[in-house]
């Protein structure tokens, strides 16, 4: 593989910044496409065009660059949500909401599970704090726009918000439906498959939180 000579002699901040971002966007891309199991650094070095070492440049490993990812997928999560809401949606519009825009960008909820059991374990202290200080904002802004949205004080909001996402997460790990063709099964061992859907999981539980958190009607 030819190396990009562009990339390496980048200089100022700016353009390290714009290297670390390309290589941001190219290992979001490859763990879209791969999951967490099958990721690899030397993959994301490939698909920018520089050697593995040059991407250890800019992030120390494998870990510090996921926990980046995560904080980065974070905030894309907070700005499409806001898109999505609208004021006098009912509880259940807002879950739906909240599922859809959670699962059609999968990044955060790939590695939301490993979060405890690798990734911060590996990483730097210096690297986990700057990690942890985006998604506090990321965090923090979701959950007073929301408030405004249902008019509900943005702490009992962010009380919602981490629950929901947990829900979320807990029933992505268990979903099988990706992996298993549910319509060669008998109709009542597909029907139990069926209901393992991420998707229907989540809105089972989720009226249970909104409404607990929040104080709102559901429908």
């Amino acid at each position: 593989m030819q190396v990009r000579e562009d990339f390496i002699r980048a200089r100022s901040d700016r353009e390290k910044e714009a290297r670390k971002i390309e290589i941001l966007e190219a290992a979001d891309s490859l763990l879209s496409d791969q999951g967490n199991e099958r990721f690899a650094v030397a993959a994301v070095a490939e698909k920018v065009g520089v050697s593995k070492s040059t991407v250890f440049l800019y992030f120390a490993n494998k870990d510090e660059l996921l926990l980046a990812l995560y904080a980065r997928a974070g905030g894309r999560f907070s700005v499409r949500l806001k898109g999505r809401l609208r004021r006098g949606m009912t509880g259940r519009e807002f879950c739906e909401a909240f599922a859809d825009v959670a699962l059609e960008d999968p990044t955060y909820l790939i590695l939301r599970a490993f979060l405890a059991n690798s990734i911060e374990r590996a990483v730097s202290q210096q690297s986990l704090i700057a990690a942890k200080t985006e998604i506090v904002h990321n965090q923090r802004v979701t959950a007073e726009y929301t408030g405004e949205f249902l008019g509900v004080v943005p702490a009992r909001c962010a009380v919602m918000l981490q629950a929901l996402m947990n829900l979320l997460a807990g029933a992505t790990q268990v979903d099988v439906t990706p992996y298993i063709d549910a319509d060669s099964m008998p109709e009542d061992v597909a029907g139990l498959i069926r209901s393992g859907n991420r998707r229907s999981a989540f809105m089972a539980g989720a009226e249970f939180i909104f409404t607990g958190a929040t104080g709102l009607p559901y429908h």
